[in-house]
């Protein structure tokens, strides 16, 4: 009987140009906003060689090595 494993693989992709690497490829767009230290409520997140259209924050977005996102910024605090 064999219990091998199989490694767990790992995607590095960018969000405003900083590099950040999940181990699992399904991410919703407001598990990446989170995981660049970002508030769902003011910002939405978009595929920079995509169509330009920004994901929901529960969309799910399928990471690949090399991805890069670009985040838009869709609320700001008035004083």
């Amino acid at each position: 009987m064999t219990t091998d494993k199989k490694p767990s693989e790992t995607s590095t992709f960018t969000v405003d140009n900083v590099e950040f690497t999940v181990s699992d490829k399904h991410q919703t767009a407001g598990a990446i906003l989170a995981l660049a230290g970002l508030d769902l409520a003011m910002y939405e997140l978009a595929k920079l060689h995509g169509d330009g259209t920004p994901y929901r924050g529960d969309q799910q977005v399928i990471v690949h090595e090399g991805d890069a996102f670009v985040t838009v910024r869709t609320s700001a605090p008035v004083a």
